[in-house]
């Protein structure tokens, strides 16, 4: 039998973790709950590689057709973001793995922080590009985002139906 553990990090929005009791104790597994269950959105651990939480949007019965966009697109962005770290991230692990084999010594454990400052900084002047252009599609989804969502929050306060 499994069960959640649940914390309330702000309002409206949870963490989620799933223990199964057929596992050990230190080992955790996510099993997402269902979006159509769900009261609120939910947070979940952060992932290994990408270091982002993967949010669960809930999906309320009587959606509309905006609200539905709204959360489709918010699934899409995060997704989009989620793959652009993994992506990079794996890359830096790789490369600082390659580099270490090069630049290690002999009998020495790790290079000083010095040492490996040369790294970080030919790694992000090579990324440098890519960072720019993450950034700027990363301020576009966000401003498409809060423009859906403030025409989601005048609806619910006027009150409108959704004109399809």
């Amino acid at each position: 039998m499994s069960q959640r553990i649940c914390i309330a990090s702000r309002p409206k929005v949870l963490l989620f973790i799933r223990q199964s009791s057929t596992i050990k104790s230190d080992t955790k597994s996510e099993q997402p709950p269902n979006p159509h269950k769900i009261t609120s959105d939910m947070v979940g651990p952060p992932d290994p590689v990408s270091n982002l939480r993967k949010v669960i949007f809930k999906k309320p019965k009587d959606e509309t057709a905006l609200e539905k966009r709204y959360r489709e697109m918010r699934s899409e962005v995060q997704d989009w973001n989620q793959n652009f770290w993994t992506q990079h991230n794996s890359r830096f692990f790789q490369e600082r793995e390659e580099y270490l084999k090069k630049n290690l010594p002999e009998g020495k454990a790790n290079l000083t922080a010095d040492e490996m400052s040369v790294f970080y900084k030919a790694f992000l002047d090579k990324n440098w590009k890519s960072h720019m252009n993450y950034n700027i599609q990363w301020y576009k989804k966000n401003a498409t985002l809060l423009g859906l969502a403030l025409r989601v929050k005048l609806r619910r306060i006027l009150k409108l139906k959704d004109d399809k």
